[in-house]
């Protein structure tokens, strides 16, 4: 084996597998949620967290307007989440020819109907707004935020257990994300 291979397989080695440590953190969160919302369906358990304003929602709304280094760090990383989803182009197989998606797919709350997710607003506006990054603003409904992110979440975590996510580097990308939020939101879980 020559030198420069040697060094390419162990910089591999040196990379983080963000997959595994989603389905784990999924793991948690499912456990989470059967704990707070016992005899119900994992569709039911998520519709109920995204209505129900528990401490993860409280979390999430912290983050999202904390002024230091971790609110900083929680919307870079969501703001990084919205530009990976966008980049990646996952198929939602709840919409014909839709992508999960901050800006493309509904939230599908029980009873099948549906809502959009978010407005993202690419200027300063007049309407009340949250800066993400520096070209990344949101409407300020964290409710809504949360709801479409929770949405995300599961349906990513759908695509990767039923093997509809190849594990590509666009994919990977949003894996990572999203392990990255949720594992703030869900840090005194």
């Amino acid at each position: 084996m020559s030198t420069s291979e040697n060094i390419s397989l162990w910089k591999q080695k040196a990379e983080i597998d963000y997959i595994p440590l989603f389905v784990s953190l999924w793991l948690s969160l499912n456990a989470w949620m059967k704990d707070r919302f016992p005899g119900q369906d994992d569709r039911s358990r998520l519709d109920l967290l995204k209505q129900s304003g528990y401490q993860l929602y409280t979390k999430f709304d912290e983050l999202i307007y904390a002024k230091d280094a971790k609110g900083n760090s929680f919307r870079g990383n969501f703001a990084e989440l919205h530009q990976a989803l966008e980049s990646a182009r996952i198929p939602y197989t709840i919409l014909k020819n839709g992508f999960i998606s901050f800006t493309s797919c509904p939230i599908i709350w029980k009873g099948g109907s549906s809502t959009n997710l978010v407005s993202i607003i690419k200027t300063k506006g007049q309407r009340s707004k949250i800066q993400l990054d520096k070209q990344f603003w949101v409407e300020d409904d964290t409710q809504r935020l949360f709801g479409a992110y929770m949405e995300i979440v599961y349906q990513i975590r759908c695509a990767l257990f039923h093997g509809d996510l190849a594990p590509n580097a666009n994919n990977e990308r949003v894996i990572k994300q999203l392990y990255l939020t949720l594992s703030a939101i869900m840090e005194h879980v």
